[in-house]
């Protein structure tokens, strides 16, 4: 039997979608019983050169998939919101199953959408809008029935992760960009990505499944990477350690932590491994400890295989969601760490400025693990006995305050032979 699919969208992850369902049609309907075929491609341009040959499937108007009732699935790839939410909305209360991903669609409408897909009685998959090719939403709706998970974090941008493992090689933030966009990875207007954006969606449907509960993504503290200076990534490799963005949400006793931005890892650390476009997540539970998931997350086919991995789902019909209601949450900004990365101007341009702060730091009970000194700049990696905000406020008397980044504490995600649990999606 076969299954008619409308795909919208055939730039970077539609075409890897379109590769995958015509090449692999064959293996899906032996494992599923369903053939899938896709019927319609929703465009911009009718004429534009394409990288696989769709001809006779093109169409610029989506009421040729919308209200055709012969198509039983839609996957949306066009991105942002709209036309992609009106779409999707449109889909499914048409009784259209819908895969998409689209993180800042979900994000956003993700608990609007599903409620209409539960009316309908259709489904709305969307394990493509986290992580790339790594399955992490499955493995999440598994383990979560069996246990409680009090911390996810992890690399889950890929354009990012490849800009500063380049500028680890020893590229400045421009030449890492420019390859980046060369290659396909970054886009023109690079701000989504560099900016954490697109990690911040992502960590906001994260929390969603994991947690349970619902933070606005606008309330979620965000830093991007372009605050990164070439002196910080020298200063971090000297001293054992290098730049991710990194994504994370710690659930406490009454209430729920996380944010995105740039971290210092230790070399041994196994993120610090992850490198170019790959992501790594790793969940904490109280039973099974911990799970790293590594796979690739950005590209054309990584992320047509986790799209095309839901309509799998869909077509044998499983289901294996999570009872528990999605909720509002009491937020608050705190750390996941004590140790943070300082650089600092000296207003006091010698020997005396450095004493200040020196004095400043003992008298807050802040320990010095890494330092360095030259002209009127300081460089430290310090622990905190308190709040960075309260060294922060007390450091701006007497210096100006460049940079402020966390830093993963070195005890914490060692070395893959330190973890009872590992999976690896490569």
């Amino acid at each position: 039997m076969r299954v008619k699919i409308g795909l919208m969208g055939l730039g970077t992850v539609g075409t890897g979608v379109f590769k995958i369902v015509n090449s692999r049609g064959r293996y899906i309907k032996e494992s599923t019983g369903f053939y899938p075929e896709i019927k319609k491609v929703l465009v911009k341009d009718l004429h534009k050169k394409r990288k696989v040959d769709a001809a006779g499937l093109l169409t610029n108007d989506p009421r040729e998939i919308l209200e055709d009732e012969e198509i039983k699935v839609v996957i949306e790839a066009i991105g942002g919101i709209s036309p992609a939410y009106e779409y999707v909305k449109k889909a499914l209360l048409s009784g259209k199953h819908v895969i998409t991903a689209n993180k800042e669609l979900i994000a956003k409408y993700g608990e609007e959408l599903g409620s209409i897909a539960a009316e309908k009685g259709v489904y709305l998959r969307c394990e493509a809008s986290v992580g790339g090719a790594i399955p992490i939403l499955h493995q999440i709706d598994r383990l979560k029935i069996t246990d409680e998970m009090d911390f996810i974090g992890g690399i889950v941008n890929g354009t990012t992760n490849y800009i500063l493992t380049k500028m680890g090689e020893g590229k400045s933030y421009k030449e890492a960009l420019n390859e980046a966009q060369e290659l396909g990875y970054a886009e023109a207007n690079p701000d989504y990505d560099v900016k954490g954006f697109d990690a911040t969606f992502k960590l906001g449907i994260l929390v969603k499944r994991v947690f349970g509960v619902s933070v606005p993504v606008e309330i979620i503290p965000r830093k991007g990477i372009e605050e990164i200076k070439e002196e910080d990534v020298e200063r971090a490799k000297e001293w054992g350690y290098e730049f991710k963005l990194f994504a994370w949400a710690k659930k406490f006793k009454n209430y729920i932590s996380a944010g995105v931005e740039p971290t210092l890892i230790p070399e041994n650390s196994l993120f610090s491994k992850v490198k170019g476009v790959n992501n790594a997540i790793i969940l904490r539970g109280s039973s099974f400890g911990e799970y790293v998931f590594i796979g690739r997350g950005a590209g054309e086919l990584p992320t047509g295989d986790a799209i095309v991995a839901d309509l799998i789902d869909i077509l044998i019909n499983y289901k294996l969601g999570s009872k528990s209601e999605v909720t509002g949450v009491n937020f608050r900004e705190e750390s996941f760490t004590d140790t943070f990365y300082i650089r600092l101007k000296l207003k006091k341009d010698n020997v005396y400025g450095l004493k200040e702060v020196l004095k400043l730091i003992k008298r807050n009970w802040v320990s010095i693990e890494k330092s360095s000194f030259g002209g009127n700049s300081f460089t430290a990696i310090v622990k905190v006995n308190g709040t960075v905000e309260g060294l922060k406020e007390q450091l701006e008397k007497v210096a100006v305050l460049e940079a402020v980044f966390k830093v993963l504490p070195e005890e914490n995600f060692k070395e893959r032979s330190e973890f009872e649990n590992l999976v690896e999606v490569m």
